[in-house]
């Protein structure tokens, strides 16, 4: 029992502080958000929405959505109840999965969709393989009537995590970033396997092409600032 009281503690401390550094470090980015007001859209519409995402960006992530009713999900292990802990300071709901794939997990994740119209899900994880997109989610979103939204976030300078299997990213303070939500990607009712591989597929490339996308706005962004510095006002 002491053990569990001070393993919370531990949850609760860890999940505020993160959370706390997360948002002061936000609240200084020079923040560029393309896709957002058709995603509010399709939620104000009722529609049921999958944002999928690779498990390398969810922390910028979490600051630069946070506010929208939607449910994340992430591991059943101490790692993970730190990371319920911060989801929820930012207004999310969070579901714990199991963190190997099992009957149990598949449930876990087939009630939450079931429930929530909007869902985030980085969809090559908890564990990796690195960029692999997993198909279980993209099953059951066929299932629930999701439609599928990849987004991506850049930024011109951020702490790259290159030991970790995800190469976590965090932008640094200050810096320019780019969020880009790319276009729906539509599901047919009932996906066949050939269907699956072919949409696993389809979501890998889109991730990719609107990871550029945000890549390049920030490089644009940062050409334009330094060609203030040198031209006569007026020119921009």
């Amino acid at each position: 029992m002491e053990s569990l009281r001070k393993k919370s503690l531990w949850v609760s401390l860890l999940g505020y502080m993160g959370s706390l550094l997360l948002h002061l470090n936000g609240l200084t980015w020079r923040k560029e958000l393309v896709g957002v007001k058709e995603l509010d859209s399709r939620l104000t519409r009722g529609e049921r929405v999958l944002l999928c995402f690779w498990h390398g960006k969810y922390l910028s992530l979490l600051f630069l959505l946070r506010g929208r009713n939607g449910c994340v999900f992430t591991s059943r292990s101490f790692r993970g109840e730190v990371i319920f802990n911060i989801c929820h300071r930012f207004g999310y709901d969070c579901v714990e999965i199991p963190e190997f794939e099992s009957a149990q997990a598949l449930k876990c994740l087939r009630d939450a969709m079931g429930k929530y119209q909007a869902c985030g899900i980085a969809i090559d994880g908890p564990r990796g393989p690195y960029h692999v997109v997993k198909r279980t989610p993209v099953q059951l979103a066929s299932s629930f009537g999701f439609v599928i939204l990849p987004v991506s976030v850049a930024s011109r300078h951020s702490f790259v995590f290159r030991s970790r299997w995800d190469r976590m990213e965090l932008p640094r303070p200050f810096t320019k970033v780019c969020l880009v939500i790319g276009e729906a990607i539509r599901l047919p009712a009932a996906l066949s396997s050939r269907d699956t591989r072919a949409k696993t597929r389809e979501i890998r490339e889109k991730l990719d092409e609107i990871e550029l996308r945000a890549k390049r706005q920030v490089s644009r962004s940062n050409l334009l600032e330094a060609g203030k510095k040198f031209l006569p006002p007026g020119v921009f």
